[in-house]
């Protein structure tokens, strides 16, 4: 796609306008059918529902008919003067009021039937207005994207490939980020608060006969509400450290490093060359976090060191990031390898991604059982368009 000249490129672009705008009579053609559709199912639905009204008022009608002809009946039975003939028609009465009842009822059910399906047609109606309306939305604006100067087309689609298996692979982390959170979640808060409900039905069972064991139970599930607390704040500072925020940028990294230090026993040593925290945008910052994290992990599952060097730098007008360890080291070049590969992984590649978004430089050096040296070059705050 990059080695299509602009004109090439251009006439593609024409030719998508002509489609685009030859399908726009048949896009309003199908929202106005649709308006109209909606209409007349309004129509249609207050027909039926005076309908049922009338419906409804006719049942109650019949009904005091009935209890009428019921009353009737009774005082022709207690009186022994009346005819055979005054009884059976007393008893015919009766019997077609409750006939008139029947047909009322199905005539009622019927036209709740109808009604529904009108509700229900409606609301489908109402949705496809709805859609037809964000596509007119939506083929406008790319229409009047696509109409725009065409002169700088052959850089957007420069980058169209590269960007594409970015998306996805954001997407692809995005959707195994969230799996790892609910399996977290499914495994240890909710199983935890499972069980709290479990012993806490048994701390009221035993509390009815045995005060000193309930106590013993309670001291136990007080346990467990204590560790399934530290986990949702596991999980929550997974998702986002927000002592970067509270504390900031260097007490939350001097943190995150003693806790990996001491559960991996690698020996992490980390420098600031700055007295105070001069990493003021909380994106940069997370930035950097991220990639000390990323990093650490990488060593931790793979390089095998014993030691590794964190050093941040407050430069003039960037912020500099070392890191370097005395791992096993890998070749560099299966780094170049991976970058068409929509499941080359979110490490090394996520990172350099994201300090590219970030406006950045990111260079990595390796050696075969030398270690490896990451070097990260943000600036200071974001430039956020207007």
């Amino acid at each position: 796609m990059a080695n299509l000249g602009i004109k090439k490129l251009n006439e593609i672009v024409k030719k998508t306008l002509n489609v685009i705008d030859d399908s726009k009579g048949a896009i309003f053609d199908i929202l106005e059918n649709a308006r109209k559709e909606v209409s007349q199912l309004k129509d249609e639905l207050q027909v039926l529902k005076a309908e049922a009204n009338r419906i409804m008022s006719q049942y109650k009608t019949l009904e005091g008919k009935l209890a009428q002809s019921k009353k009737y009946l009774a005082s022709i039975n207690s009186d022994l003067a009346n005819s055979q003939e005054q009884m059976e028609a007393a008893y015919k009465t009766a019997n077609d009021i409750l006939v008139e009842i029947a047909v009322c009822r199905e005539s009622e059910r019927q036209t709740i039937l109808r009604r529904n399906d009108v509700e229900r047609r409606l609301q489908n109606a109402l949705e496809t207005v709805a859609k037809a309306e964000k596509l007119v939305t939506q083929v406008g604006t790319v229409f009047d994207y696509l109409s725009g100067d065409l002169s700088s087309l052959d850089e957007h689609f420069e980058k169209t490939e590269s960007k594409r298996l970015l998306a996805l692979r954001i997407i692809k982390t995005q959707e195994n980020e969230r799996r790892r959170i609910a399996r977290e979640i499914h495994d240890g808060p909710a199983q935890a608060m499972s069980n709290v409900v479990i012993m806490t039905e048994i701390c009221e069972k035993t509390a009815e006969l045995d005060m000193g064991k309930a106590l013993i139970e309670l001291q136990k599930l007080k346990a467990v509400v204590r560790d399934c607390l530290k986990s949702v704040r596991r999980i929550i500072y997974d998702l986002r450290p927000m002592s970067i925020d509270d504390l900031g940028f260097t007490p939350t990294i001097q943190k995150y490093i003693e806790k990996f230090s001491a559960e991996h026993n690698i020996r992490v040593d980390f420098k600031v060359n700055s007295e105070e925290d001069c990493i003021k945008d909380s994106n940069i910052a997370l930035a950097v976090f991220r990639i000390v994290q990323e990093s650490l992990n990488n060593t931790y599952k793979h390089a095998d060191a014993t030691h590794v060097s964190i050093q941040v730098e407050c430069a003039q007008n960037s912020v500099l990031l070392r890191i370097s360890d005395d791992g096993n080291g890998f070749d560099t070049n299966i780094l170049s390898n991976s970058l068409n590969k929509e499941d080359s992984g979110f490490g090394i590649l996520g990172m350099r991604e994201r300090v590219e978004l970030l406006e950045g430089e990111f260079i990595i050096d390796s050696k075969i059982n030398v270690g490896t040296i990451i070097r990260v070059k943000l600036p200071y705050s974001l430039q956020e368009e207007t």
